[in-house]
């Protein structure tokens, strides 16, 4: 009896806490004057840039594509958030310091990197993957993180430190059948990530790693059949 009123005098205190956190983690200045720097435009990619920028940050997407920039800048732009957007194509690699520079441009610097964008060319199995396949998924889901992370760096570093957070896939721990390019590296993005945390963590960068499980999108359709 006794333990029993102890758990219900405590379950308000902690209904009050929970309200209370949810408050703050709401509140449009937690990253104000802050800029973030997407390589996505849509999906995941995009319910993060929304979220960053609803936070309060100045966010700058990017996609190869011109549509899908100005239709993800559009529909932010119309929800009364700072949203600007640049075309880039990642895995060319000149690409990655014009963006940077492009986001200095506009914000005049970047606190934030979201290193999520990626493709899965072909659904097949790994022997039948042509060089060409795999130079194509890696030069986007793991060299274009690395390189854009190497060009950033800078930048963060004249605002006194960063974050930068790579978007990988719960693939990277078990790979699907079909997508083996795309999980081995995803794979790989686990090792990108423990490495450059190490080396940037002397400059106060942050570095983390999202493994987002099976989300219901156009992407994910290819597993499910």
């Amino acid at each position: 009896m006794q333990k029993a009123g102890l758990l219900g005098h405590c379950v308000p205190a902690w209904k009050s806490v929970r309200m209370m956190t949810s408050s703050r983690m709401t509140r449009r200045d937690l990253l104000a004057n802050k800029v973030s720097l997407s390589l996505s435009t849509h999906r995941i990619g995009f319910a993060i840039a929304r979220r960053l920028a609803q936070d309060g940050a100045h966010v700058v997407v990017n996609s190869w594509k011109q549509q899908n920039v100005d239709q993800a800048v559009a529909t932010l732009q119309g929800e009364g958030l700072s949203v600007t957007g640049t075309v880039c194509h990642v895995g060319k690699i000149e690409d990655p310091e014009w963006l940077v520079a492009t986001a200095v441009k506009l914000h005049g610097g970047i606190d934030i990197l979201v290193s999520n964008a990626a493709v899965s060319p072909v659904f097949g199995s790994l022997m039948d993957i042509t060089k060409e396949v795999w130079d194509k998924t890696l030069d986007i889901n793991v060299k274009a993180p690395a390189l854009v992370t190497k060009a950033v760096v800078p930048e963060m570093e004249k605002r006194g430190g960063g974050s930068v957070v790579i978007v990988a896939s719960i693939a990277a721990f078990s790979p699907s059948p079909g997508l083996s390019p795309y999980s081995v590296s995803k794979t790989a993005l686990l090792g990108l990530t423990k490495t450059l945390a190490i080396e940037l963590a002397p400059r106060n960068i942050r570095v983390n790693c999202l493994v987002p499980g099976l989300i219901k999108t156009s992407f994910s359709r290819m597993r499910k059949e």
